[in-house]
């Protein structure tokens, strides 16, 4: 059934994006399916849609791949670390922070067969990362106007500016811990999560009864933590 019924699901919305303009659908949309089809190929062991799902990262038409998704870099001062706006960001912080969940889980599963999307493009994702976690943590970023085929956002979104998403704990593991990079605001993003969730990450449920509180697996805590 996966590869009969949900993995056609997913290729037909990556190359057709259901006859809209290949702008039209925000970075979430992608990457969802990006990682369904990954886990798909992984779980069947068909070489062929995991490479499908990493091609189209790396190079795809679409908002989830990698350069449009994370579409614009900065230095931060002090640190000189590199901060990445994301394509959702002028649309509001609850999706904002959706798209690093959902490519935390791509990731990982990439990571675990041998795949480091984590480290391509000199760690993209974590630039990503950083952006979006310092906002939500009440900080200032830069922001650059962002316009597609269907609206010009000309400001960072206050939307939602400071949701509480269990993605933290995977994404400071692989970059803080794993290989030691300068990961601060995604571990402080972390930290405010764990500290929200009484001590650990939780899981579908406990991040609200609607979709968007089962938008992602959680349980972090327990599944990434690599330090004390």
């Amino acid at each position: 059934m996966l590869k009969t019924v949900f993995y056609p699901m997913n290729h037909s919305f990556l190359t057709n994006h259901n006859g809209a303009k290949i702008d039209h659908y925000w970075a979430n949309w992608d990457l969802c399916n990006l990682a369904s089809m990954h886990a798909i190929g992984v779980l069947a062991d068909d070489s062929s849609l995991v490479n499908e799902a990493i091609t189209y990262f790396k190079s795809g038409s679409g908002n989830g791949a990698i350069d449009k998704f994370i579409w614009k870099l900065y230095t931060e001062a002090g640190s000189s670390k590199s901060l990445g706006q994301g394509q959702e960001a002028g649309r509001d912080q609850g999706h904002a922070t959706l798209d690093f969940a959902l490519v935390g889980v791509l990731a990982q599963q990439s990571y675990n067969q041998g795949n480091d999307l984590f480290g391509y493009l000199s760690n993209k994702i974590l630039a990503g990362s950083e952006y979006m976690a310092k906002y939500n943590l009440g900080q200032d970023v830069p922001y650059t106007t962002h316009s597609n085929s269907d609206v010009t956002q000309t400001l960072i979104s206050t939307g939602s500016r400071g949701t509480i998403r269990p993605m933290g704990e995977l994404l400071y593991a692989h970059y803080g811990v794993l290989k030691g990079l300068n990961a601060s605001w995604t571990k402080a993003y972390r930290d405010l999560v764990v500290s929200n969730g009484g001590g650990a990450e939780g899981g579908g449920g406990d991040y609200g009864s609607t979709s968007g509180g089962y938008d992602q697996l959680g349980f972090g805590t327990v599944l990434y933590r690599l330090d004390a």
